[in-house]
């Protein structure tokens, strides 16, 4: 049953991560442990295995596809990686129950930014007057942008070494916050996700083997699904994914958020 579950779970997966700009690190634990009965570290370890090879074959697709913002990427996988480390220290520290509610409460705030964000950003769109006063706060913005950025990619590193998820929440919130477009927010919250990835598996190495059998059967689907999703992004319309992401994205944060104060 194994052998053909798991392919199709990454599959799906992998489509999510490249196509939403994140997400299955989360939805890899919580399958792996209710379904499949698999400790809670080595599914952790496992999940961050298995999203290192997606998001690397993502990355790669959204740079040749132009929807990666290098900028804020660089200075959001910089505060990731430091997240990730003090995650995975304190990992041992926090009792689960706390850890759940404070992450519930977090990704709550975090989806009520995107959405005044969002709201801003419609806004300005059909207000072209503002350029003197842009030119002006312009120093200010990007020394707000460049804190920002670090804090929010900072609590995803931090999620990710604390329990094993990509992290990607704050990340595509932190992003939709500075005002990247949506594919720019999917293509560059992918390439986050390879140095969040890569120092929680590392980190998670000292808490549970990795089962390879499990990353093995979760890689064969989604290495196929980071194929895939770049192609069928590319053949729909930008001006209707700009429309529908955004929205997609603000209620999985808010309904995820919900879930886990409750759970």
């Amino acid at each position: 049953m194994e052998m053909i579950a798991l392919p199709l779970v990454g599959f799906l997966i992998g489509l999510l991560i490249i196509s939403l700009g994140g997400g299955g690190g989360g939805i890899y634990v919580g399958i792996l442990t209710a379904f499949f009965n698999v400790p809670p570290a080595i599914a952790a370890a496992t999940s961050l295995a298995t999203i290192i090879p997606t998001t690397t074959i993502g990355t790669i697709s959204h740079w040749k596809a132009g929807n990666v913002n290098r900028h804020f990427g660089l200075i959001m996988m910089g505060g990731a990686v430091i997240g990730a480390i003090v995650g995975s220290l304190c990992s041992d520290l926090l009792p689960q129950s706390l850890y759940n509610k404070s992450t519930g409460i977090l990704l709550l705030i975090l989806g009520v930014q995107m959405i005044i964000a969002y709201r801003k950003k419609n806004k300005e769109k059909f207000n072209k007057d503002k350029l003197k006063d842009e030119q002006i706060t312009n120093y200010r913005r990007n020394a707000s942008d460049t804190t920002k950025a670090v804090i929010y990619g900072f609590l995803g590193g931090v999620m990710s070494g604390l329990v094993g998820v990509s992290g990607t929440t704050p990340i595509v919130a932190g992003l939709t916050v500075l005002g990247c477009g949506a594919l720019e927010t999917v293509g560059t919250s992918v390439f986050v996700l390879v140095g969040i990835s890569i120092a929680g598996f590392v980190m998670h190495l000292g808490l549970g083997n990795v089962n390879w059998m499990l990353v093995g059967l979760l890689v064969v689907g989604t290495v196929l699904g980071a194929f895939l999703a770049p192609i069928i992004l590319k053949r729909l319309s930008k001006d209707k994914l700009e429309k529908i992401l955004p929205p997609i994205l603000i209620v999985m944060t808010l309904v995820m958020g919900t879930i886990v104060v409750f759970k």
